[in-house]
């Protein structure tokens, strides 16, 4: 006869959730779990019914997960799936035995198990692979009169943004505006001043603004020179912001809890997404996380208003670049 367990037979993972529970952990990380049924069947051998059972127990868990994986949408990694596979125990250890009987020599068991849905298809979809090129590429160079050479100073400027690792092809298009002011002969010395302000500008926003001077034997010489070192400059900011980090400001950050629970969602649940920490904190309330990851910062925006964690809302306030987005927790 068929016989139903009543109530849970734990395994490791459930065991651990348990103690997340007593521990105070967000209820987001239990609500995504999902309910998925699986049955296996083992024959007994030389009258072990022990051994078969645990066969029969982890052929119905790994069942479970395989109807969980059916239900996994879009471009799926195959090697991420046949490792998933090979240690469904690590993604079924919250499960109860729903039936499990022995006749004609065989172990039967079913089971019922919570899989982590949103992580097991952040494991299997496939995410586009941008490395940590520069975020940025040079898309035109504006050199104001009284700068000298318009091609000489903007293939400079080019030259010094892309070796000083600011710029790389396919990058979004960065605009740089360059301006002189020749300052003339310094008293009581042989050189001459030029002040230059090179202002970099993405999407029509301003990304950064490099004001500099620079000294020389002559007049034109003095503005190279400044041109120069203030690309130098640039292009150490400018690498700062690398594909696949985003900055992520956050509106209205308290309770803690919520900051924790936001981080635990992007990190789980969202695809493209790999590490998530916290860089500032600013009296007002507000903070800024780093996300690091394949997403820039439109698609995390998108992704983290049809997040479907309960407790937890997220709307965009502003896209401030291709890297840096704000929300605003709801």
């Amino acid at each position: 006869m068929p016989r139903r367990t009543r109530g849970p037979v734990f395994g490791h993972g459930a065991w651990a959730l348990a103690l997340a529970l007593v521990l105070g952990a967000p209820t987001a990380a239990i609500a995504s779990l999902a309910p998925y049924k699986g049955a296996g069947t083992v024959p007994i051998e030389a009258g072990n019914s022990s051994a078969a059972r645990g066969k029969a127990l982890a052929k119905a868990r790994k069942a479970a997960l395989e109807a969980a994986l059916a239900e996994i949408t879009g471009p799926v990694d195959k090697a991420a799936k046949k490792a998933v596979l090979k240690s469904a125990d690590a993604w079924t250890g919250a499960y109860r035995v729903l039936v499990e009987r022995t006749d004609a020599g065989n172990v039967a068991i079913e089971v019922e198990v919570d899989v982590d849905v949103p992580r097991l298809r952040k494991r299997l979809v496939q995410a586009p692979s941008v490395g940590s090129q520069p975020l940025y590429r040079v898309e035109s160079v504006e050199v104001a009169d009284g700068c000298g050479d318009t091609p000489t100073i903007g293939a400079r400027i080019e030259d010094e943004l892309a070796s000083g690792g600011g710029t790389a092809k396919d990058g979004a298009a960065l605009r740089v505006r360059v301006e002189c002011t020749a300052l003339g002969a310094v008293p009581h010395t042989f050189l001459h001043a030029a002040r230059i302000e090179l202002v970099a500008e993405a999407d029509g926003r301003p990304i950064a603004r490099i004001e500099h001077a620079g000294f020389a034997a002559d007049a034109p010489g003095s503005i190279a020179t400044a041109v120069s070192e203030a690309a130098g400059e640039l292009a150490g900011k400018l690498a700062v912001h690398r594909r696949g980090t985003v900055a992520l400001r956050v509106e209205a950050a308290l309770p803690a809890a919520r900051v924790r629970r936001l981080e635990r969602a992007l990190e789980q649940s969202v695809v493209g997404v790999a590490r998530v920490e916290l860089v500032r904190v600013h009296p007002g309330g507000s903070i800024v996380l780093r996300v690091h990851g394949q997403l820039d910062a439109a698609a995390l925006g998108q992704a983290l208003e049809q997040l479907q964690t309960p407790g937890l809302r997220a709307s965009v306030i502003a896209l401030e670049g291709p890297d840096a987005l704000a929300i605003r927790l709801q």
